[in-house]
Formats: C-alpha cells, structure tokens, sequence
C-alpha cells in the first residue's frame, strides 16, 4: 500500500521566467527531474500536474510516475492541487511545484508528520507568510476542494477553515531547514542562475 504521493505541479505560465520552467536545463537534465529526483525518497509515487497541451520533459524516476492536467486553464494552483489529489494513491499527498526544486526532505517528512484527521492541510509559515506549494494533506480533502472550485475559490489559502490547516510556525521548521531554502522560488532567469550557482 502506498502512503504517500507527491504531487509537482508544472503548469504556472511562466510570466516573467519567459520560457516553460519544466524544461529548464539542469547539469544536463531539467528542472523537473531535478524536482523529482529531491522529492522520490520521501513519497511513494509523483504526480506531475501540467497545463494542458503544454509540453513535459522525459522523466526517469525509481518509483511509479504519473502524468495529469489541470481541469481549468490558467485558474491557479488549487486547481492543479485537486488534479493531483485526483490521481493520488496514496491517504496523504504532498504538494511541490517545480519553480522550489530546493525542497529539502526532511521539511517533507516534518509536514507529512503532522497530518491527521484534526488537521487535514499541515502550511509551514515562511516570513510571515503560508506556503500552500509546499504543504502537505489529506488525498481525502479532495471533495471539499472541489467544491469549493466549484464556488469559483481560487486560492488555496481560503480552504484554511474548511480543512482545519494547522500552520507550521517558522520555529518548527527551521530545525530541519534554518535558511528555508525549501521556499525559495525561481521566477526569472536571474534566479534561475543563482539556483545554477549552487552546482
């Protein structure tokens, strides 16, 4: 039995990094396997969410890897949130997207620790603000967030209430991540390059 699924999302437009993130080069590969390459030894199968008809680099992973579009077009991340809740296997889903590939594992385990029946949706807090793509939560949370699509909600963090998220508070994950590099995005290709300075 699986326990738990990854979900990457992949399907943001891309505004200001001018080019599908995805594909981005990475030491000889992309910035998605590098994505899925950090998350494989935490869960137990990847689901990468994709805009429809938006292409998606060759992929090789040790554990199952599963392949799904959003719903909508351009309407956010919730909406690549319950793709992948969709296709999960698993009771517990975490959610990444690949513009933070420095996701460090130990924050996963952390997040993935603190899911419960009280607590559906564990969002760690980072300079004062929730990080809902890095998050993790209950695959059975999928109906409420579907409904709550189906109320035209959008952002993720109107569901707080609904799932009963309890916010990880910067002390309690700095332990396994001090600079928090976990949150880190990369949006434009000057972060891009500083990200490519760290190899």
């Amino acid at each position: 039995m699986l326990d738990v699924t990854g979900i990457i999302l992949i399907g943001g437009r891309s505004t200001r990094m001018g080019s599908n993130k995805a594909l981005l080069p990475v030491n000889g590969s992309t910035l998605l396997q590098y994505c899925v390459t950090a998350i494989s030894g935490v869960v137990d199968e990847i689901v990468v969410v994709n805009a429809p008809n938006r292409a998606i680099p060759e992929i090789e992973s040790d554990i199952p890897l599963v392949f799904g579009e959003d719903r909508l077009l351009d309407e956010g991340p919730l909406v690549g949130i319950a793709a992948g809740l969709e296709l999960s296997r698993a009771p517990t889903s975490i959610v990444t997207a690949v513009d933070m590939p420095l996701i460090r594992s130990e924050l996963l385990e952390l997040l993935i620790e603190k899911v419960d029946n009280n607590h559906q949706w564990v969002v760690p807090i980072a300079e004062g603000r929730p990080q809902p793509l890095c998050s993790a939560l209950l695959t059975n949370s999928l109906s409420i967030i579907n409904a709550k699509i189906l109320e035209g909600v959008r952002a993720p963090m109107a569901l707080s209430g609904d799932l009963n998220a309890y916010r990880l508070k910067e002390e309690e994950w700095q332990e396994v991540d001090p600079n928090g590099q976990s949150f880190k995005n990369i949006n434009t290709p000057e972060e891009f390059s500083s990200f490519l300075n760290l190899f």
